[in-house]
C-alpha cells in the first residue's frame, strides 16, 4: 500500500497539533512524503529504511547517527500486517520516545479512516461505471460480469430501474457527496439493490424482491431530499427486468415515466406501466412531432398559437361547453364561438368536431412537450 500525499499530509497536520516537534512521514522506500519542515520533503533517510526492514523502532542518537540524520526516533507504522510509512519525530530519545507508541497507534488509525475513504469511494466508482454500463443498450457483457463478480452482485436478477431528479437549477452545482450519503443511508436495508449517481440524475436498480420497499424508500428520499437539500426530487419507475442484458429498457421507460410526470407536473412517482397518454407522446421521435406541429400550425406566429392554445385547453377542460368555458375565460360566448371557429379557419381542423379536436389535442400536446425539452 502506498499513501497518497495528500493523506500524509493530513497525518503529520494532525500529529503536529498534539506533539510540539518536528515530524516527518516517510513512504516505503524511506523517502520524505509529508513534514513539518517541508524542506525536507523528497529527501531519504537511512534509519527509515532500516526500521521498514526490521518493523522495529529506530533510534538516532550519537550512538546510532545516520548521516544527515537528526535525533528522533523511526516509528514503523503497520496496516494490514505490513510496514505501509514510518513516522519520524525528531528530538532527544529520552524525550520523545515515550511518545513513539502513542503516535504509532494515532497514524494507524488514521492511515485505517483514509484507507476505509478510498476503499468506499473505490466500491462507489465501480458500482457507478456499472450502472453507466447497465444504461445502455448495447454495451461490453463481459465487463459488465466483471463488475458484477468483484462488487458481489448478481446480475441475473429481476430489477426495476428507478430514476430520480432534483429541481436543481442550471447554474447550480448538486452537492453529489451529501446525495450519495443520503441515498446510502436509505439502501442499507436493500441488500442486493444498487444505485448510482450521475450528470444531475440518480439511478436506482431495486432487486424485484424489495418492490414492496419502494413507495417507502422514495417518500424517505424524498423527505430527506427537502430537509438537507432543500429540494424536492421526483422518480420515473421502469418495469421489471429479468437480467443485466434487458436493464437499459427498464432504465429507459424510467426516463420517460419522468419526463411525463415532470411535462404534466401530476405527482412527484410516475410509473411507466401507469402512462396513458404519455406512452404516445414520449415515443413520438422528435422530428415526426414537429413536422406534425408544423403542419396543424403552419403560418402562426408563437404568440397566435398560445392564444389559441388557451382557448382549446379550456374547451377541453370542460368537455366543450360553450357557456363553462366562456365564464372561465371571461368572454361573452358569441366571442368564444368566434375564437374556435378562428382556430378551425386558420389550421383547417375543427375543434367542435371530433377529428379534429383529436389532431388540435397531440398538436398542442407534442409542441408543449417539444417546447420543454429543448
Amino acid at each position: 500500500m502506498n499513501l497518497d500525499p495528500h493523506i500524509a499530509e493530513t497525518i503529520v497536520t494532525t500529529l503536529k497539533d498534539v506533539i510540539n516537534h518536528e515530524i516527518n512521514l516517510f513512504d516505503t522506500t524511506g523517502t520524505i512524503i509529508a513534514s513539518t519542515v517541508r524542506s525536507r520533503i523528497g529527501t531519504g533517510h537511512d534509519g527509515a529504511r532500516l526500521a521498514i526492514r526490521t518493523k522495529q523502532t529506530v533510534a538516532i542518537n550519537d550512538e546510532h547517527e545516520f548521516r544527515g540524520a537528526k535525533h528522533g526516533i523511526n516509528v514503523p507504522v503497520v496496516f494490514n500486517d505490513s510496514v505501509v510509512a514510518v513516522i519520524g519525530i525528531t528530538g532527544e530519545r529520552a524525550e520523545v520516545e515515550p511518545l513513539g507508541n502513542v503516535i504509532k497507534k494515532m497514524t494507524e488509525i488514521l492511515i485505517r479512516e483514509n484507507w476505509d475513504l478510498v476503499v468506499q469511494y473505490d466500491q462507489r466508482a465501480r458500482v457507478s461505471n456499472l450502472v453507466s454500463m447497465l444504461k445502455l443498450k448495447h454495451h461490453d457483457d463481459e465487463l459488465v460480469a466483471y463488475y458484477g463478480s468483484i462488487l458481489r452482485i448478481d446480475l441475473n436478477r429481476p430489477r426495476i430501474a428507478i430514476v430520480g431528479r432534483a429541481d436543481f437549477g442550471e447554474d447550480e452545482i448538486p452537492d453529489y457527496d451529501s446525495i450519495y450519503s443520503m441515498l446510502h443511508a436509505r439502501f442499507q436495508q436493500l441488500k442486493t439493490s444498487f444505485f448510482a449517481i450521475s450528470e444531475r440524475e440518480v439511478c436506482l436498480f431495486v432487486d424485484e424482491r424489495d418492490e414492496r420497499a419502494v413507495s417507502s424508500l422514495l417518500e424517505g428520499i424524498r423527505e430527506d431530499a427537502k430537509r438537507t437539500l432543500r429540494k424536492s426530487i421526483r422518480f420515473g419507475i421502469g418495469m421489471a427486468a429479468e437480467s443485466s442484458s434487458d436493464y437499459w429498457r427498464s432504465y429507459d421507460e424510467a426516463c420517460r415515466a419522468l419526463e411525463w410526470i415532470e411535462f404534466s407536473d401530476d405527482t412527484y412517482v410516475g410509473r411507466y406501466d401507469s402512462m396513458d397518454l404519455g406512452l404516445i407522446v414520449s415515443s413520438v421521435p422528435r422530428e415526426e412531432a414537429e413536422r406534425l406541429v408544423d403542419h396543424v400550425f403552419h403560418g402562426l406566429s408563437d404568440d397566435e398559437i398560445d392564444a389559441f392554445q388557451v382557448v382549446f385547453e379550456a374547451y377541453s377542460r370542460h368537455n366543450g361547453s360553450i357557456v363553462h368555458c366562456a365564464d372561465e375565460l371571461f368572454l361573452h360566448k358569441n366571442t368564444l364561438q368566434n375564437r374556435l371557429n378562428k382556430i378551425a379557419d386558420k389550421t383547417g381542423y375543427n375543434p367542435r368536431k371530433l377529428p379534429g379536436f383529436a389532431v388540435l389535442t397531440m398538436a398542442f400536446l407534442l409542441r408543449r412537450y417539444l417546447k420543454r425539452s429543448r
